[in-house]
């Protein structure tokens, strides 16, 4: 999914990155992972549609109660799947998260279909500590170790944190959960230690857009013309780009579906 109004960065769903709008980092990859049969972009913004249609997705027109500010991803996924009965499956990809390649789809989907998964999370392994202020005295206490037994990273697994780059699960068990995308027997699908960060600022942005532009290289250049659109801006690659987040849906047997400040990609996978 990928509303045209986000308000901390303005259209970042189709702000250049690298010279290239952010949600077609991650239609091309659903599309180059091979395990959709078609990747579907749901917007309410007309420009988000004609982008995603360079890029190769199929265009879904939102409804525009499901793009407000306070309605939620699930909104917008109810919204594609009440018109496409067909799916039984989705995948919610959040453009928010462009360095996830076509290796994590495919490896996912993967994980999802060996351990009969309902319902499948993307997560990083990170080394820290956590802490809380505990209330009224503002007293500070550890959540996840103890400090007279601090552990060497070397020595300890560290914690999952959801990155939110996608989501697989199935439909009638999202639905009989209240439209919950997890539920049911979850699995993890475990990420590169880069992909943590999602774009919600300026700073986000910045960071990267230097990391995709050093896994990717020249790469996205190949990926369309895209200087018809309004965020486009005459810029070298590499520099420095403005425009908004985005979510992605797919759909079909097997379909991925992103919302939020993202875009909708569509696509059955390939049994």
């Amino acid at each position: 999914l990928a509303r045209g109004g986000s308000k901390g960065i303005p259209k970042k769903n189709i702000k250049l990155m690298n010279g290239v709008p952010l949600l077609v980092y991650n239609v091309k990859a659903a599309l180059a992972s091979g395990i959709f049969e078609r990747v579907v972009v749901s917007s309410d913004d007309p420009e988000i549609l004609a982008v995603a249609k360079v890029a190769g997705a199929v265009a879904f027109a939102r409804d525009p109660k499901t793009a407000t500010d306070k309605a939620s991803s699930e909104a917008g996924m109810v919204d594609y799947l009440d018109r496409a009965p067909s799916c039984a499956v989705c995948c919610h990809i959040q453009c928010t998260s462009p360095l996830t390649d076509k290796a994590d789809f495919s490896e996912g989907w993967s994980l999802f279909e060996r351990l009969g998964a309902d319902t499948l999370v993307t997560v990083v392994r990170a080394h820290r500590f956590l802490w809380e202020i505990l209330q009224p005295d503002g007293n500070a206490a550890p959540k996840n170790y103890e400090p007279v037994r601090r552990p060497r990273r070397q020595d300890w697994e560290g914690e999952l944190i959801e990155n939110g780059a996608f989501y697989f699960f199935k439909v009638d068990v999202f639905r009989a959960a209240g439209n919950s995308r997890l539920a049911g027997k979850i699995v993890a699908h475990e990420m590169a230690e880069e992909t943590l960060m999602e774009i919600d600022s300026m700073v986000d942005w910045k960071v990267i857009e230097l990391l995709a532009a050093e896994k990717f290289g020249d790469e996205p250049m190949s990926w369309g013309d895209y200087s018809a659109f309004s965020t486009a801006q005459p810029k070298r690659f590499g520099s420095g780009s403005k425009s908004g987040g985005v979510g992605v849906v797919l759909v079909g047997a097997v379909a991925a579906v992103a919302f939020g400040a993202g875009i909708a990609f569509a696509r059955a996978a390939k049994s």
